[in-house]
């Protein structure tokens, strides 16, 4: 019988401590580190004033019932007494009448007279902060007696903090002005700092300091619950977005911080510094991002290579009828199916001649970039479309670029650099054709050099941001988005890697059906500038390009 009992008693505990009540209140608060709390400062500390909690069952899978359930409530200073299964928190509980039970979800209430019993003075206590505030906690205890006479206890609590003792302000609050925008920062100055609130305010004209406090009944925050101590605004306070040349104070909460100011200003990013200094494009044409053209370029790339799947399939079905007979072809592969595929992929440092255009009165990309040339990737896809003494190549090109500098603050000559960030991407894109003089290198084991031509037209999408993030536009007329068309050639030199390695060559055929890897080095010459006829943003460029090959 003893044995029998305590199986009963087990298998009663086990649900019990696997699934405990849920306790919420719509005064809980959710610290950074997850911690889950209801937290009272000065404000809230009203004796009479009500801290509602819900106690949901739904997670124990049963909703407490007459007669075998009793639900009490308590306020405890030890969390631990909550689950005390010897005996009830100190003091007298809340103890749910017996007609309310039969629902998962039961709702009170204390008064804060009540969660604030044991500090002296109550609410009108000094010494209780944030960072070591008076804390309680609202138990949950819901005692079952089984059939067997067995009781079971499923327990939770949520902790109840008093904060009365306001934090101390931020401080060392600065703005760093930008175009319509500003970057506001501060360091915290009390430990019990956990969350901040920024307002921004227009200063009245003619005031010349911040006032020391501003009315929060009519001024609402711009910004809530800012975990970091620093944070870009875009709007004042109300929702209008900053205008350039007003003064803003902002203000920063825990408390109510000493006020910075800062004062919006008109930044030159490279669009408009272009412009003012007598670019002649207009722009407005195209996508407003560098991205959108480079993933419009793949997507022709895709259409082309869909149109060509009809003459590619005989050579796939060709490829797959030639891997038994490659096994036992030379290394020159004089038994293989035409090469009809090849993909490419290059890499060089662009440098747009942006600055050669004709009635310029400065070096506005320079100004802007300083001679920064990074890396441009493209990538390449041609159909070789006959073998004459040679590979005669179809194809398409498309590829992404971007420059990173700083705008420039107008508002001291000359102009001075600015902390507004501002990028220009580009993303070209063509059509080529290429002629690739192969045959001694398919012949030649120890010649394994391939000489090539190519030429074609192409256009590249140009974007510019400032330091919002957004396409640059320029006051009057003018947006920083367009295009620009031309001619690209080239003259390069690809290495048979396939001759390092006659056996991994053979791998590389059977497995996947590439017939050749190289390795390139062309120099290019691109002509972006709408064919001579002005207007536009000139994109021209030459330089050394690098690359790898494979081909099918």
């Amino acid at each position: 019988m003893r044995i029998r009992c305590f199986l009963a008693t087990v298998s009663l505990l086990l649900p019990a401590a696997a699934f405990a009540q849920t306790i919420t209140s719509s005064f809980q608060t959710t610290s950074p580190s997850g911690v889950v709390s209801v937290n009272i400062g000065k404000a809230l500390c009203q004796p009479n004033r009500a801290i509602d909690f819900r106690v949901d069952y739904t997670p124990t899978g049963s909703a407490p019932t007459a007669p075998q359930d009793t639900v009490s409530f308590f306020v405890t200073a030890d969390a631990s007494i909550c689950s005390d299964t010897s005996k009830d928190p100190p003091g007298v509980g809340n103890t749910v009448p017996q007609s309310q039970l039969g629902q998962f979800v039961i709702n009170t209430s204390f008064l804060v007279s009540d969660l604030i019993a044991g500090l002296p003075n109550g609410c009108n206590d000094a010494t209780k902060s944030a960072a070591s505030p008076f804390t309680v906690f609202f138990c949950a205890r819901r005692k079952t007696n089984s059939l067997t006479g067995v009781q079971t206890l499923v327990a939770n609590s949520l902790p109840v903090n008093f904060a009365l003792l306001p934090p101390k302000p931020p401080i060392g609050v600065t703005a760093v002005e930008g175009d319509q925008h500003l970057h506001v920062s501060w360091s915290s100055n009390d430990p019990g700092d956990r969350t901040y609130d920024l307002f921004v305010v227009a200063r009245a004209p003619g005031v010349p300091t911040p006032p020391p406090t501003i009315d929060l009944g009519t001024v609402p925050p711009e910004v809530t619950g800012i975990q970091q101590t620093s944070v870009d605004v875009s709007n004042v306070s109300g929702g209008a977005p900053l205008q350039n040349g007003v003064t803003y104070d902002v203000y920063v909460r825990s408390a109510p911080s000493d006020p910075g100011s800062g004062t919006p200003f008109l930044v030159d990013d490279f669009y408009r510094h272009y412009r003012a200094e007598g670019g002649h494009d207009n722009g407005g044409g195209g996508c407003s991002s560098g991205e959108a053209g480079f993933l419009a370029a793949l997507a022709a790339l895709a259409v082309l290579l869909g149109r060509r799947r009809r003459l590619a399939a005989p050579f796939l079905v060709a490829l797959l009828c030639a891997v038994p007979a490659a096994r036992a072809a030379d290394w020159t592969g004089e038994n293989r199916p035409p090469r009809f595929l090849l993909i490419a992929f290059k890499v060089d440092r662009y440098d747009p001649q942006v600055d050669s255009e004709a009635g310029l009165v400065g070096r506005p990309y320079h100004d802007i970039f300083h001679g920064r040339a990074p890396a441009r990737y493209q990538l390449e896809v041609d159909w070789q479309a006959a073998h004459p003494f040679g590979s005669l190549l179809l194809g398409v090109t498309g590829g992404f670029w971007q420059n990173y500098g700083h705008g420039l603050d107008t508002r001291t000559t000359p102009p001075t650099v600015s902390t507004d960030t501002t990028h220009l991407n580009i993303a070209p894109a063509g059509a080529v054709i290429t002629y690739r003089f192969d045959e001694v290198a398919d012949r030649v084991r120890w010649l394994p050099i391939i000489p090539y031509a190519q030429a074609g037209l192409m256009a590249a999408l140009w974007s510019s941001y400032n330091g919002r993030g957004d396409v640059s536009t320029r006051p009057g007329s003018g947006r920083g988005s367009g295009w620009s068309y031309g001619y690209t050639t080239a003259l390069g030199v690809a290495l048979n890697l396939d001759a390092i390695d006659a056996g991994l060559a053979r791998e590389a055929y059977i497995d996947m059906g590439i017939q050749r890897t190289a390795a390139f080095a062309e120099y290019g010459w691109t002509h972006l500038d709408d064919f001579r006829k002005g207007g536009s943003l000139i994109l021209s460029d030459r330089a050394w390009r690098f690359g790898v090959s494979v081909e099918f």
